[in-house]
């Protein structure tokens, strides 16, 4: 189960606390212990997790850095019942999901998955399931993290390649002809895009490319046809070059699809936001990067939220302190823009995610505790909320006491750039809607923030109408 790398746990016998994620596979579980993440592998995986240890994948997995590594235990009575093998794995330090990704980080968890399945073919195994749940990202690197998705390659169609269209190939098309922030949408079925509904949704042009004519338009034709998924598949293979087993044709054709996939050139309101900004002075902008720097050397965070923050140019600030920031932004270009450069510059502190503050992600999946909501993803030492509260404060008309309760759920400090009325961007704002925010003054702001928070200190941002306030939330 691609969900089972987090830590919110529910209570089981001997003193092990199962995963809400991790109840699907029957080759094992992922419980916590004591303070550590713990894989066990059961009777019914143990002979794949003993050929995957043996045939030479894991090694090379690990060389690539495509797995995430774990060590063995020692045998011990306080295994529970069944487990036959139980490995410590590496823990990501924050979990994401699909519908939080820009097509970047969707597209390169989508290779990632193929290359692992490739390599998997390679050494006589075959990747069971290709669920983008799998996939999970270590700043803006994606890995692997489900060691019991193997299974010995019997040579029969490949079980997972609906699901990989599903979970992959769909929305990436959709994202890339239709719209870039269509990923949000998986939300509403965490199995992914249904194969018809992408099929109706995608233009006449991509009947036009071999690979989502194939894998997409095809592909759904034949699960009407079939009542058999098998059948459909080899349906599909037999208009791939290749030998008798199908899945390294299917494999490839899908490699050759998504690598040559790239993102339509959207224009979205935030995406240019930097670029064209003209309500910051030199020296605000100057003033502003300060106030972080001083915040995050004041604080030292191990981890800061960047909320709304655009393509994380106050983000980087932190990263290039060798601080891990989650950069959230509504806007998925931006998301995109952010996560590019951060490859681009190896920042293995960066991980950029789509979130609509005013709709964050809540708890999803069976009994709402498959997905993690944003509640109950590890807290930041750090929040940034620079340029943020009057768009949720007017735009979203979510009062100040509300926004107040919300930060201080997230983090312990709060770097807050207040923006008054009479600023230009707030003008704007008010220009083509009634004023019904009487509360919107430092007075009424500092009112409603200080049920939740304390001043530590306020900077007037200098060029700038705007201040700076640094909170400490209240014990």
């Amino acid at each position: 189960d691609g969900g089972t790398q987090h830590l919110w746990v529910m209570n089981t016998a001997a003193h092990h606390n199962l995963s809400p994620a991790s109840f699907r596979d029957p080759a094992g579980c992922v419980v916590y212990q004591d303070g550590v993440l713990k894989r066990l592998v059961t009777a019914e995986g143990i002979g794949d997790y003993r050929r995957l240890m043996s045939s030479g994948l894991y090694e090379r997995l690990i060389g690539e850095g495509l797995l995430i590594p774990h060590r063995e235990e020692a045998a011990s009575s306080s295994w529970p019942d069944g487990a036959q093998s139980v490995l410590i794995p590496e823990v990501v330090p924050f979990i994401s999901y699909p519908y939080e990704w820009s097509f970047g980080q969707l597209k390169d968890a989508a290779m990632l998955t193929l290359r692992v399945a490739e390599l998997a073919l390679a050494h006589g195994m075959s990747l069971k399931d290709a669920s983008a749940f799998n996939v999970q990202f270590r700043g803006c690197r994606p890995v692997f993290i489900d060691t019991l998705s193997f299974e010995r390659n019997d040579g029969g169609p490949w079980p997972a390649y609906n699901q990989f269209c599903r979970h992959f190939l769909a929305p990436l098309l959709l994202m890339k002809y239709a719209w870039p922030g269509l990923a949000s949408y998986w939300r509403g079925s965490l199995d992914g895009f249904p194969l018809d509904f992408a099929s109706a949704l995608l233009p006449v042009a991509t009947y036009l490319r071999f690979g989502s004519l194939l894998h997409i338009h095809m592909h759904a034709r034949s699960q009407r046809k079939h009542a058999d998924p098998a059948a459909g598949q080899r349906e599909i293979a037999a208009r791939l070059p290749g030998g008798r087993d199908p899945k390294g044709p299917l494999i490839g054709s899908l490699r050759a699809t998504v690598e040559n996939m790239k993102p339509r050139a959207f224009k979205t309101e935030w995406s240019g936001y930097y670029a064209e900004a003209n309500h910051y002075s030199k020296d605000a902008g100057e003033a502003k990067r300060a106030g972080v720097a001083e915040a995050v050397e004041r604080i030292k965070p191990r981890l800061v939220y960047d909320l709304g923050g655009n393509t994380g140019e106050f983000s980087s600030l932190v990263t290039r302190l060798g601080v891990d920031c989650v950069c959230f932004d509504a806007d998925p270009l931006c998301v995109h823009a952010n996560y590019e450069r951060s490859k681009r510059e190896g920042d293995i502190h960066m991980l950029p995610l789509v979130m609509d503050l005013s709709n964050p992600t809540p708890g999803l999946g069976f009994d709402l505790r498959e997905r993690l909501s944003l509640f109950e993803r590890p807290q930041a030492e750090l929040l940034l909320a620079l340029a943020l509260i009057h768009h949720l404060r007017i735009t979203w008309n979510v009062p100040f006491r509300r926004i107040a309760g919300f930060l201080a759920r997230l983090g312990s400090h709060l770097l807050l750039e207040w923006v008054p009325k009479d600023d230009p961007k707030v003008r704007a704002m008010l220009s083509c809607r009634k004023d019904t925010f009487p509360d919107y003054s430092p007075e009424g702001f500092l009112a409603a923030f200080g049920e939740h928070f304390e001043v530590e200190r306020a900077h007037p941002i200098a060029g700038s109408p705007r201040t700076l306030y640094l909170f400490r939330r209240r014990p």
